[in-house]
């Protein structure tokens, strides 16, 4: 990778009265960084870091424009005048760095939750959210004024503060949106029916917002591109169609084009299993409509920059909002100029999804800085250069080692397989999960460019750390299946979802897999057997497949693929027994019982710990039977959990 090659994502591009540094977006998404409703010292650090990267256009997380909306625990309330000073500190911080800044100004409408106002949501028509099957109030007329002052009002409060202008939001989750679309939009008064009516709510925002920040400021539009609910949502030729009036206004600077409606928010950030740039050709569409007018960005894990040069090249967008990359590398654009390492986004979703009752703060799987910048520490030369023997090559381990060799240890990783990865490169082999390899890979990379003395195929002993003698020792011994709950039976085989990966086990035609965690380990299996031929049958005790699947928006479209491939899914019943060539099951909630024919049985259960060599030691430091080290364990050997926080785990120990 070198500048050269991306000379059309770092051109710069004049945007109303600004220019741009170049054409990547750090656009608006949740973090739950709050404090009050007002913008945190969290937030400073976390935009600030991602300005000081290089990035040419920041979107902060959206302002809400009025009291009737509290869509979240804790929203941004842009409404209050309280909010200027804490816009004042972002701007100044990213304005140091050279990035512009912009507000997103956004009422959720029906799709939030009348549980934190405890009042009505507000929305075009009573139609029912999907998710939480609430019905709001449908606006009259004085309300939509209130709202559209709202909009104005927020935006004021973002100039006021130094911001660059503001950006409103017409995409996912938000009553702008709900106004342009048949799908919520059931009006028959001057706000609905015909697209003029329809598009009359966002005219009047647009307007308002232009006036509030004058001819100096940016407004921008984030436009849903399609609602992939073609019965009565918005396509892209109605996108293209609503693009033409508000850039015919004269009152906009820029476009930046979404998609996914109240059926389809998984498609609004899509999960690896779906292709980088999804979405372009949305954007692409759009642009051509308006013949260049303004510029317009294109959104949809677009996280690879010569992906994203190539599109700008190609005439598909004039620049490309890059979220989730910035997260996992805040420094992707000055690393992706000068030609080293990115560290990947793998667009698993885990860490930045945070848009739920649970109201988890942002991180990033990868990134274990990632919304914490302000208090992570920095990696400086150690004054003493210690010996670490970091006994495991997942990536626990492997971000072990390349911490530690940063600070100038020397660094010695031992791993027991022939190829380092641990189970996630493993994991990495099936459908739609080979994402997962490029976070082994650049790990694998650092270490190996940092003098790491790598060694492969070698199961470390208590003995031979004592007999090594090292300063620190990290265990990152990663964990193994817990014990089958069924056994074979007349001659039916009962194996792990790890030994099918491992090519331990041949598998039969027929495989009933018994998914006893409800995540990717059962669901992903599945998919990779029915694709060589297996006739697939998944079972599940709870109320539905996979549920683990919903967090990452993973579920609907592994539905949608599972169904294509032909697996049974056979949720809320409970296995009986395996006897004479079957599984036989009951369901959950009865008694009646049903054969389900079978050649191989694959349970996919929980993990257990893989601690033995860490209690070892413990026991012999304890005994003062070894030389004093240092001893910490990380990752799954401590608890199996995700690849997040094995990573930070690493990050600390290293």
């Amino acid at each position: 990778m070198t500048a050269l090659a991306l000379n059309h994502l770092f051109a710069p591009l004049v945007i109303g009265q600004f220019t741009l540094r170049n054409r990547i977006v750090f656009g608006a998404h949740v973090t739950n960084f709050a404090h009050h409703h007002r913008f945190s010292a969290r937030h400073v650090a976390y935009y600030a870091a991602r300005a000081r990267g290089g990035a040419g256009l920041i979107v902060l997380e959206e302002s809400i424009v009025h009291p009737s909306d509290w869509p979240y625990e804790r929203a941004i309330f842009g409404f209050d005048r309280a909010i200027v000073p804490a816009y004042r500190r972002l701007a100044e911080a990213i304005h140091a760095h050279g990035a512009l800044v912009v507000a997103q100004l956004n009422h959720t409408g029906g799709q939030a939750t009348g549980a934190l106002t405890q009042a009505p949501v507000w929305a075009p028509s009573p139609v029912p959210e999907v998710s939480t099957r609430e019905v709001p109030k449908a606006m009259e007329p004085e309300e939509i004024e209130a709202v559209v002052a709202g909009f104005a009002r927020t935006a004021a409060h973002a100039c006021e503060a130094g911001l660059d202008g503001v950006e409103v939001q017409m995409g996912q989750y938000s009553l702008v949106r709900q106004f342009l679309s048949g799908l919520t939009n059931h009006r028959d008064d001057a706000y609905g029916g015909s697209l003029e009516n329809r598009l009359r709510f966002a005219l009047e925002v647009i307007a308002a917002v232009r006036e509030a920040v004058g001819a100096e400021r940016l407004v921008g539009v984030k436009l849903c591109g399609d609602e992939y609910a073609p019965w009565a949502g918005l396509k892209p030729e109605d996108a293209q169609e609503i693009a033409r009036h508000l850039v015919a206004t004269g009152q906009i600077d820029y476009l930046t084009v979404t998609s996914g409606s109240i059926y389809t928010t998984w498609l609004t950030q899509a999960s690896m299993h779906t292709p980088q740039g999804y979405a372009v050709h949305l954007a692409a569409g759009v642009r051509q409509a308006i013949e260049g007018q303004v510029p317009v960005f294109a959104q949809g894990s677009i996280v690879e920059p010569p992906f994203a040069d190539a599109l700008i090249a190609e005439g598909q967008a004039d620049g490309v909002e890059m979220t989730r990359a910035l997260i996992a590398d805040p420094d992707l654009p000055r690393k992706a100029r000068e030609g080293t390492a990115v560290r990947p986004c793998i667009l698993c979703n885990q860490g930045c999804q945070v848009r739920s009752v649970m109201n988890p703060l942002l991180s990033c799987a990868v990134n274990p800085a990632a919304g914490d910048e302000a208090n992570f520490p920095t990696l400086e030369p150690s004054p003493i250069s210690r010996r670490v023997l970091v006994v495991g090559g997942g990536p626990a381990g492997l971000e072990a080692a390349r911490v530690a060799a940063l600070q100038g240890h020397r660094v010695t990783l031992c791993e027991r397989g022939d190829a380092l990865g641990g189970a996630v490169r493993h994991a990495a082999r099936l459908p739609g999960r080979e994402r997962l390899q490029e976070i082994v890979t650049y790990l694998s990379q650092e270490v190996e460019r940092l003098g790491v003395e790598v060694r492969l195929g070698q199961t470390v002993t208590a003995e031979d750390v004592v007999r090594e003698a090292p300063d620190a020792v990290i265990v990152a011994t990663g964990a193994r299946p817990a014990p089958l709950r069924w056994s074979s039976a007349d001659g039916l085989p009962v194996v792990s979802v790890r030994d099918v990966l491992l090519g331990r086990v041949d598998v039969g035609p027929r495989v009933v897999i018994l998914d006893e965690e409800g995540g990717y380990p059962a669901a992903t299996l599945a998919e990779h057997l029915a694709e060589r031929g297996h006739r697939v049958t998944l079972l599940s005790a709870d109320m539905y497949v996979s549920p683990k699947l919903i967090a990452t928006h993973d579920l609907f479209l592994w539905y949608q693929r599972a169904a294509a491939k032909g697996i049974a899914l056979r949720p809320q019943v409970e296995v009986k027994r395996i006897a004479d060539g079957a599984v036989i099951v009951g369901p959950r909630f009865g008694s009646a019982e049903q054969r389900i024919e079978a050649d191989t049985v694959v349970e996919a259960t929980y993990e257990w710990p893989e601690q033995d060599l860490y209690l070892e030691l413990k026991a012999l430091e304890q005994v003062g039977e070894a030389p004093p080290f240092a001893l910490c364990r990380v990752g799954d050997c401590v608890a199996p959990r995700g690849i997040g926080p094995a990573i930070l785990e690493g990050h600390r120990a290293g």
